[in-house]
């Protein structure tokens, strides 16, 4: 992911394999530090340092936003989607869309993210829906409702213990040797 085309903001992109990955975005007005679970961003703010933790599940998804480069080629924008645009994150810039497929695919997969497409108007759409997994009542675990009452079957063919004491061999002693 780090080729001679591979860019955010003049740098190399972050590696999804070797994260937490600390970078500048906008020429160094701020710095992002990145983990599978949390996004850090330091920036200022009227002059004011500002420093902003959010999680990862605080962003929509994994966004590819591809553009023209010029009348011949296309690029492709990797981000980190969020509602407020601001707060939106690019994570790779690429001339190869081979590649920008790879990793969006894989940072969706390392953010546990939507894959998302940024439209032309700015929205965003959902490129794969994601399986819902549909809960039932439990199956009762017995099959006879009145099992409750009676005794397991493999207990029915036990017979019951008596109450009489043990009876006991005295003078010789039984040892066990190998």
């Amino acid at each position: 992911m780090t080729g001679a085309h591979s860019q955010v903001a003049g740098e190399t992109s972050p590696d999804r394999r070797a994260l937490p990955a600390r970078f500048h975005l906008d020429a160094g007005a701020a710095a992002v530090y990145l983990d599978a679970r949390r996004v850090v961003m330091r920036r200022s703010l009227s002059g004011l340092p500002l420093t902003l933790t959010l999680p990862v599940t605080a962003y929509r998804g994994v966004a590819v936003r591809i553009e023209a480069r010029d009348d011949t080629r296309l690029g492709a924008v990797i981000e980190l989607a969020h509602a407020d645009p601001a707060l939106t994150i690019p994570l790779l810039a690429t001339d190869d869309l081979d590649e920008a497929t790879l990793a969006w695919e894989g940072w969706s997969e390392t953010f546990g993210l939507p894959m998302l497409l940024r439209e032309t108007d700015g929205s965003l759409r959902e490129m794969e829906a994601r399986p819902s997994i549909e809960t039932a009542e439990p199956l009762p675990r017995r099959r006879r409702p009145v099992a409750g009452r009676r005794r397991p079957r493999f207990l029915m063919r036990r017979k019951c213990g008596h109450s009489r004491p043990m009876p006991v061999i005295e003078g010789t002693e039984i040892i066990a040797r190998t």
